[in-house]
């Protein structure tokens, strides 16, 4: 089986309006809980090209010397399911509060991003 390879920033296409809703990421980098951190996004499409930068920022740092890098999916959720903690908090107007979704919920968004730039 072929592996599609995925070019940097190209998580960068938009999602369906119905997830316009403001995205906080949390992620832990490292083991020691002083890597904690998050971002803020105006949409979960946001978020998930900020996943995607944290990957490649990562490979950047790995291959200092490579000009062009390139991933699969595979990869990426590697990276995800590598992370100590990795989670996001969604706006609901509906009941006006945040949702917490965990990495499953978030590898699903990233791959269903991804899948709507390639087509």
């Amino acid at each position: 089986e072929e592996k599609q390879k995925i070019p940097p920033s190209s998580c960068s296409a938009k999602m369906d309006p119905s997830d316009q809703k403001h995205t906080i990421v949390l992620v832990q980098l490292r083991p020691d809980r002083s890597s904690r951190t998050y971002t803020d996004y105006e949409s979960v499409s946001d978020a998930m090209d900020g996943i995607c930068r944290l990957y490649e920022q990562k490979l950047k740092k790995m291959n200092p010397n490579v000009r062009n890098i390139t991933y699969d999916i595979s990869d990426l959720f590697n990276y995800v399911d590598e992370l100590p903690d990795l989670s996001c908090l969604v706006f609901n107007p509906q009941i006006n509060a945040y949702q917490p979704f965990n990495k499953e919920w978030l590898k699903a968004k990233v791959l269903a991003h991804l899948k709507r730039h390639a087509t």
